[in-house]
């Protein structure tokens, strides 16, 4: 689970997650070639290929999670923060932590 961390130096609060770590890319060693357009999920008429979304702007109408968008927004499949759950603080040795609510 993702936390919060304050840095007692600076005063600021930095996000630390270490299951950010374990992504599928982190294994990739040679380098990729630009996604094609055919296989780009963020392209207009993939919605398929992403979590529902969370908002959109369609100027003409049209349904959700279908074409005719000029933005879009989709839930990151890999967040550093959470929406779930209660913000619990406390303090942890020389720092102050609180669980990852937040996103």
């Amino acid at each position: 689970m993702p936390e919060l961390r304050k840095d007692p130096v600076v005063g600021r609060w930095i996000v630390f997650s270490p299951e950010r770590q374990i992504r599928p890319e982190r294994y990739r060693c040679e380098e990729m070639p630009p996604t094609k357009p055919e296989e780009d999920p963020f392209l207009e008429g993939h919605e398929a290929y992403t979590p529902p979304e969370l908002y959109a702007i369609r100027p003409n109408g049209g349904s959700a999670n279908g074409p005719g968008w000029q933005v879009r927004v989709v839930p990151n499949r890999f967040p550093a923060l959470r929406v779930e759950g209660d913000l619990e603080k406390e303090a942890v040795g020389f720092y102050d932590r609180m669980n990852g609510v937040g996103a």
